[in-house]
């Protein structure tokens, strides 16, 4: 297990089928152990420093929401920095996925076409016009994944368009997409866990509230009392892409594709926001590649004397959540099946710590 934890889910097979799902975190609450009591200048430098994963969508929430318990509106520089750290964190997760970890999950080593493009994931920076992106990094990365330019692929306006593309196999993306849909025809549906809808004053104040109450609350977070989904598929609010798709991952696939795209085209940024809740309290929440991102903070004068994130994984992994839902009574011929559907929805899902999958008899 990694200084970070990482997620245990336990399968129980009856009669061909998927009974039960037990989902465990071993992720130590960090920012509660390590950051309280802490000058908040001491917070805001330490909590890049805590995450490998998604570091810098972190320190983003952090320096928004430690702004905000001092009664500290975000400025236009700030936010436009913020979002600029944002969207280049969200590309380079996004895009390794596809390029590197993609092909790995299909037996497949990376081409040399897709290492380079990875390799352009990390030096594009966010705020190229229209011009650039057709000759710098973003040119790569997306002949890298679509086989044509972000513009181009987004102009496939129906999902035949969108099947043809993946049949046709040109790029790693395309090939997992297609064996991801022919594989997940037969699966059941899922249960329709709630995509996430976008923040608002009024809940991420709830979500502060009840983090606050209750630690146990930032693990297992609720909206309107329950379980939700976040990540493309939620921001995007593909409700029209859940009506062609076989099947909730396949969605998600989709989604996480069209969303790039339209970054790479400059047609969509991440969210972000922060606002003061009392004096000393402050929420921040940001659109990271993985979901939906809460900080809140309570000081006591100048330190720290509470602090809460509430992560996507959070959301997702549920013990109630999107991968509990889509797994629950789905049809399996035996446990080696039972833990390929288990690792196709947490593929889809990309949670930031290590997943753990043991299967037994109920």
């Amino acid at each position: 297990m990694s200084l970070e934890g990482e997620l245990r889910v336990g399968l129980r097979l009856r009669a061909g089928r998927i009974a039960g799902v037990d989902i465990a975190s071993t992720r130590p609450d960090i920012a509660s152990s390590l950051l309280q009591g802490r000058r908040i200048e001491e917070a805001q430098a330490a909590v890049p420093l805590l995450f490998s994963v998604c570091a810098r969508s972190q320190a983003a929430a952090s320096r928004l929401a430690c702004a905000a318990a001092v009664g500290l509106a975000p400025d236009t520089t700030s936010l436009a920095q913020a979002r600029a750290a944002l969207a280049e964190e969200t590309l380079r997760e996004t895009a390794w996925q596809l390029l590197l970890h993609q092909p790995r999950w299909m037996n497949e080593a990376p081409t040399p076409e897709a290492t380079a493009a990875a390799r352009a994931a990390q030096a594009w920076r966010w705020g190229d016009d229209a011009a650039q992106r057709q000759t710098t990094p973003s040119a790569a990365i997306a002949q890298g994944i679509f086989g044509s330019t972000a513009h181009a692929w987004l102009q496939r306006a129906s999902w035949s368009d969108v099947v043809a593309w993946a049949a046709a196999g040109e790029t790693a993306a395309a090939r997992y997409l297609h064996g991801l849909a022919t594989v997940e025809s037969n699966t059941h549906a899922d249960a329709q866990t709630p995509l996430l809808p976008p923040p608002t004053p009024g809940w991420l104040a709830e979500v502060a509230t009840a983090a606050a109450a209750d630690p146990a609350y930032a693990r297992a977070p609720l909206w309107q009392g329950r379980p939700a989904e976040t990540g493309a598929l939620a921001r995007l609010q593909a409700e029209a892409l859940l009506g062609v798709a076989p099947s909730r991952p396949v969605a998600r696939h989709v989604a996480r594709l069209q969303e790039l795209a339209l970054l790479l085209d400059g047609r969509w940024q991440p969210g972000l926001g922060a606002m003061t809740l009392a004096p000393g309290s402050g929420v921040a929440w940001a659109d990271n590649a993985r979901g939906l991102l809460v900080h809140h903070v309570q000081l006591d004068g100048d330190r720290v004397r509470l602090y809460r994130i509430v992560a996507p994984t959070e959301w997702n992994f549920h013990p109630q959540g999107a991968l509990a839902t889509g797994l629950v009574d789905a049809p399996v011929a035996d446990a080696t099946a039972a833990r390929q559907r288990a690792l196709r929805l947490i593929n889809s899902l990309d949670p930031c710590v290590s997943c753990h999958v043991e299967v037994a008899d109920a």
